[in-house]
């Protein structure tokens, strides 16, 4: 009976090995493996969500610019062409009442060409508020762009442990109908010898016919989890890689000693909640600073004259022009009350986000305890399961058994093993969703900031 057993042992496994086999065969041909770490960067650069985050990055960096250029000068060239239907004249005005009528101001037909400058020396603290702003919103787009990068490869990581599971279930499928093949044919020879009835055989017939459909099922499974796969990672990857067999133990696990302080700490969206506050804050200075005093500095250079090319008259001029808004209808008062209230809304975020987080780690961590938990039981399931069906079909074959023993211990093996397998798989998800509630920190390929 020992021999027995370790015969059916040795069988199942070499057919498990063949199925596998014949199912990487045409995928093997020298192609690179792809395994997690791949997918993961392979997601991050061609995820059109890394894109959009970065172009909102790159937006935010240019809304820098844009308020810093507000301390540089502003200098312009300029060409006019003017014609009026009488000669410019004023009146004279004078003392003398013989010098009476009119002085020409102008040419009929004006050419003028200028180069001007305009500089603003000083605003009340407006500019330099809004160049803070601009910064911290760039921070604020920043970080969300990591958390962006998790999420990606957390969806990565995801569906590539949802195709491995799909595989790995295909092999179970698959060793469930060769079990059920090596019954019929037992049933087949104890039917021809007279020993059983025409039922047994046509139960067993059916027992095939369902594995055969379980098989089916779980390889159209395959095949939903690559177009998963290749829409989590941004391109195909079915005809380009090969895959590593799927995994009978889950990687290490280290429980962290404090995950929710690790997550307040590394979560990216705390950093860009709390630029956005310094970006609120900022914007109100801005708008307080534009109710007070301004001071441009501004020159200009022309030429004036009748023809294109105009010479009749060169100068330039320089001005220091002091502005000061005494009365603007509220407007800078709104701006300023609307960035605090905005500043208050999202102090009130962080906080929501603090009990969100929380709730995340709580329940990653539930998650990866009862995946790890789930494992051990599923293993002595499977032990048991074997032994089961090993002396279902040894009964059967001293025919002090019944086909439907042998058919409820392959149930029972077949599902055991698939509890075995989800539960591997559930604990490398739960690992995963672990890492990103804690916000593990993941670089995008060719971002240096």
């Amino acid at each position: 009976m020992m021999q027995q057993r370790r015969i059916i042992a040795i069988t199942f496994i070499a057919l498990s090995l063949f199925v596998i086999f014949l199912g990487r065969r045409a995928w093997a041909d020298g192609k690179p493996v792809l395994d997690e770490g791949l997918a993961v960067v392979l997601a991050l650069e061609n995820n059109p969500q890394i894109g959009i985050a970065e172009k909102r990055v790159e937006q935010a960096e240019a809304r820098v610019r844009e308020a810093s250029s507000g301390k540089a000068p502003v200098l312009s060239a300029s060409a006019l062409y003017q014609k009026t239907f009488h000669e410019p004249q004023y009146p004279l005005v004078t003392n003398d009442p013989s010098l009476v009528g009119y002085a020409n101001a102008g040419f009929r037909e004006t050419w003028k060409t200028a180069l001007s400058l305009s500089w603003l020396v000083y605003s009340g603290g407006a500019v330099e508020s809004g160049i803070k702003a601009a910064g911290f919103a760039a921070e604020a787009a920043g970080a969300e762009a990591q958390r962006t990068a998790q999420a990606v490869a957390h969806g990565a990581k995801s569906a590539f442990f949802e195709l491995q599971r799909a595989r790995a279930r295909a092999v179970v499928a698959e060793g469930a109908r060769r079990l059920a093949l090596d019954h019929l044919a037992n049933v087949e020879a104890l039917y021809r010898n007279g020993v059983v009835a025409k039922n047994e055989l046509l139960r067993a017939e059916v027992a095939v016919s369902d594995a055969k459909l379980n098989l089916i099922r779980a390889e159209s499974g395959i095949e939903v989890a690559f177009s998963a796969l290749e829409r989590a990672v941004g391109t195909a990857v079915k005809d380009k890689y090969s895959l590593p067999e799927p995994q009978e133990e889950p990687s290490p696990v280290e429980m962290p000693g404090d995950p929710l302080g690790a997550a307040l700490a590394g979560r990216p969206e705390f950093r860009a909640l709390e630029s956005s506050v310094r970006s609120a804050k900022a914007m109100a200075a801005a708008a307080q600073g534009e109710k007070g005093p301004s001071v441009f500095l501004q020159g200009e250079a022309f030429s004036v004259g009748q023809t294109f090319y105009p010479d009749a008259a060169d100068d330039w001029k320089v001005s220091v022009v002091a502005q000061w808004t005494l009365y603007d209808g509220g407007k800078a008062k709104a701006r300023r009350d609307e960035a605090l209230a905005l500043a208050g809304e999202l102090l009130q975020r962080v906080e929501d986000l603090k009990k969100s987080v929380g709730l995340e780690v709580s329940v990653a961590t539930l998650d990866l305890r009862s995946a790890l938990q789930r494992l051990e039981v599923a293993r002595s399931q499977v032990a048991l399961a074997e032994e089961d069906h090993r002396m279902a079909v040894a009964r059967y074959a001293a025919q002090v058994g019944t086909n439907i023993d042998v058919h409820q211990a392959r149930v029972a093996l077949t599902l055991s093993r698939t509890q075995l397998v989800d539960a591997v798989y559930d604990a490398l998800k739960a690992q995963s969703d672990m890492e990103l509630a804690m916000g593990e920190e993941v670089r995008i390929p060719g971002d240096e900031r």
